[in-house]
């Protein structure tokens, strides 16, 4: 009877350890990264000189992932490819957009050929803002972006608008210049849609 005992003990004791060791690993998985979702992702931007004179247009991304720690995003990390950047204002002509969006790569504003990528980090997100670093014309410009990011099941998206100054950045075409009152804004408004597939 004894031994009989000694086993069921000895049973119940290898199972409760079994489930423990099952629960540790659920909560320590190694962190998953999701990928950039290419075809899905795009980046809206507004700029120009006054609320009644701007210019709309997009850029795509050319790479990028997030870690996910659990249920929260832990770090990323994504390429702007400055060389697709498009104009899409809708009262010019589709020759006076892609002129546009040339004179745009030059060295008049974003030096394509000396910077062709934008690079995008970002970090914690707290109270509705996902700490954000882009390093553009090689300088790094740091602000808390607001934006939404909605998690299914293989998929996380990072949904929102905001505005950016770059004035850090000194892109050229955005310096005043001598007996001019209006000069572009530094200050850039943009739209995101950032898709992700684990």
């Amino acid at each position: 009877m004894k031994i009989i005992n000694f086993i069921a003990i000895s049973v119940a004791t290898a199972a409760l350890a079994s489930f423990q060791l099952v629960k540790t690993d659920l909560n320590t998985k190694p962190n998953n990264t999701y990928k950039l979702d290419k075809a899905n992702s795009i980046l809206g931007w507004k700029g120009g000189k006054s609320d009644a004179y701007f210019h709309t247009g997009t850029v795509k991304f050319s790479e990028g992932s997030v870690i996910m720690n659990k249920s929260a995003i832990s770090s990323g990390k994504f390429t702007v490819d400055l060389g697709s950047i498009a104009v899409v204002d809708a009262n010019l002509p589709k020759e006076k957009q892609e002129g546009l969006a040339k004179h745009l790569m030059t060295e008049d504003f974003f030096n394509v050929a000396k910077f062709a990528t934008s690079t995008v980090t970002i970090g914690e997100y707290k109270d509705g803002k996902l700490a954000t670093t882009i390093s553009l014309l090689g300088v790094e410009v740091k602000k808390d972006i607001p934006v939404e990011i909605i998690a299914s099941k293989g998929t996380i998206t990072i949904k929102g608008k905001f505005d950016v100054d770059f004035s850090a950045a000194k892109i050229p075409g955005t310096q005043p210049i001598d007996g001019e009152k209006e000069f572009i804004s530094p200050n850039f408004s943009f739209d995101l849609n950032l898709v992700m597939k684990g």
